[in-house]
């Protein structure tokens, strides 16, 4: 029997065939923490004139990897991939260190606070229910020739308060209004979108899900649960369908809206919520694990007040 490789010692092989293949620059394997205090094993490759540079997460290649032994053939593909996205030497924005011209790039992201409580020790952060707002920098796709690739940004430290010379409630408002004033914010039907993005899903969904009162609400971006955040247009959608809603946290790029019906409990919500954070997210994708109540004219209530 073959034995197989472990991942530690896969991302060591590779570290060597990575330097193998850029002599002139610093490979490291770090270990980098994500949301929720999730840990991922990141391959950086970095020239001395680079400012910026990708990390690739090694975990998936490591799944791809006959046995965990590296080949010639996914070191190609990894250094490839690199390259597709290296930015080489590029001139950051003079906007980082002006907050005039930066805060017009200012967007934040919804996270849960137990779970990232160590993280948001070091971040810029307000509370919101048992979430946290972070405000990050989104760099505009030409500042750094991102070639259509997934967007760039950075999360905001006490240090760039600092360098700015505001205060931490204004950074924080800027990104707030920000993210809400974008017009990709939608909230739309469960059924319209799953055909939309499967249109046989059309045909073969039940009657009774057609008829389901379920609605996605995102801003369209990866962390699109943020829009939950947008009270106005939660009223306008409370008095469009005349109801109040309970709001699951169905990941962080979304929440879904169920308008509050008084046979369906609490209990059964958070049960559902917790089953699909277990069986169909990745770790690093959930927002929470109970359902928020939203009322159309006192806003989001505490829960052991529904």
């Amino acid at each position: 029997m073959t034995d197989i490789i472990g991942f530690d010692e896969f991302t060591d092989e590779l570290k060597c065939a990575v330097s193998v293949r850029y002599p002139e620059s610093d490979v490291e394997i770090r270990r980098v923490t994500k949301n929720n205090g999730v840990i991922y094993t990141g391959l950086t490759i970095r020239n001395e004139d680079e400012q910026i540079f990708p990390t690739m997460y090694l975990e998936g290649f490591y799944d791809e990897a006959p046995g965990g032994r590296l080949t010639d053939e996914l070191t190609d593909k990894i250094c490839e991939i690199y390259e597709s996205r290296r930015l080489g030497k590029v001139k950051l924005p003079g906007a980082l260190g002006d907050y005039d011209a930066a805060r017009g790039n200012l967007r934040c992201k919804l996270i849960n606070s137990a779970a990232n409580e160590e993280y948001l020790k070091d971040v810029i952060h307000r509370d919101f229910l048992d979430l946290a707002i972070v405000p990050y920098y989104l760099f505009d796709q030409g500042d750094l020739d991102l070639k259509g690739s997934s967007d760039a940004t950075f999360v905001i430290r006490p240090a760039n308060l600092e360098m700015w010379g505001v205060e931490w409630d204004e950074v924080l408002d800027e990104s707030i209004r920000n993210t809400l004033k974008d017009d990709s914010i939608s909230i739309r039907g469960m059924y319209e979108l799953l055909s939309e993005l499967n249109p046989s899903f059309a045909s073969a969904a039940p009657e009774e899900f057609k008829a389901c009162p379920m609605y996605v609400m995102t801003s369209g971006s990866c962390n699109g649960a943020v829009a939950m955040l947008n009270e106005e247009k939660l009223r306008e959608f409370c008095d469009h369908i005349d109801s109040d809603l309970y709001v699951i946290p169905s990941s962080i790029n979304e929440v879904i809206l169920v308008p509050r019906d008084d046979t369906a409990t609490r209990r059964m919500f958070d049960e559902m919520i917790c089953e699909i954070n277990d069986t169909q997210l990745d770790a690093v994708d959930v927002l929470s694990d109970h359902v928020y109540c939203y009322d159309r004219v006192g806003g989001y209530k505490a829960l052991d007040s529904y």
